[in-house]
């Protein structure tokens, strides 16, 4: 019994921490598509420097941190739990795991020579060349981020509400999917490696220039894997 009410407790806590962090990840997620970018469409040069160089770096950090803790603290869950969830959690959870790798290894290097450039240039020198293109291959991965956590919150809720059994068509299928979009999210990021050289182009931004634009495809994405495992 004591050690069933431990692994309980392990558990809660381990999910409180996973909704903290994902809060805080999500939330600023949704600041850097929906308020800070349009407000770059509309702000002067000086302001917009003055926010690149101050106020990005601060929300940057806990964006990327509070990636890195969502990620851990839904690992232990799985690890306490020990397998045999639903398949809606293997989805969610797989659409977070390209999230947090679009954080580390695509927003946040590329933010960085953005900001370096801002304050460069703010001291008088010149923009850094490959600034423009950092800024493109970040603002890509980061829409693509916005579509995926609108089907990853469905998934993760739906999970203990309204789960579906594990069915490995629909799962392929719906891995399928995610893979392209991901693919087409980090094309930037990833096109001058050697093999990624023979695969097709992509990185186009499409629908997901407009906040309704990415908001609609995130809920036509949750509909259609919702479909797959519902009806398949």
């Amino acid at each position: 019994m004591g050690i069933v009410t431990t692994t309980i407790g392990i558990e809660l806590l381990l999910r409180w921490g996973h909704f903290l962090a994902g809060i805080t990840w999500i939330g600023l997620l949704y600041y850097f598509n929906f308020v800070q970018t349009e407000y770059f469409k509309e702000a002067e040069a000086a302001a917009k420097s003055d926010v690149t160089q101050k106020l990005v770096p601060r929300a940057l950090w806990w964006f990327r941190w509070g990636a890195m803790f969502t990620l851990i603290t839904g690992l232990g869950i799985f690890a306490v739990r020990g397998g045999g969830m639903s398949v809606d959690i293997y989805v969610g959870a797989l659409l977070g795991i390209f999230m947090f790798l679009n954080v580390w290894l695509i927003i946040w290097p590329n933010q960085k020579t953005v900001i370096a450039s801002a304050k460069q240039a703010a001291g008088g020198g010149e923009v850094l060349p490959e600034a423009a293109s950092a800024l493109a291959a970040a603002g890509l991965a980061s829409r693509t981020n916005a579509l995926f956590s609108i089907p990853m919150l469905f998934f993760m809720a739906s999970s203990s509400h309204y789960p579906h059994s594990f069915k490995l068509l629909a799962f392929i299928i719906a891995v399928i999917i995610i893979l392209v979009l991901e693919y087409n999210g980090a094309y930037p990021a990833i096109k001058n490696i050697n093999v990624m050289k023979k695969l097709p182009a992509a990185g186009k931004m499409g629908p997901y220039a407009s906040i309704q634009g990415v908001i609609y495809c995130g809920l036509g994405l949750t509909i259609v894997l919702f479909l797959l495992l519902e009806l398949l």
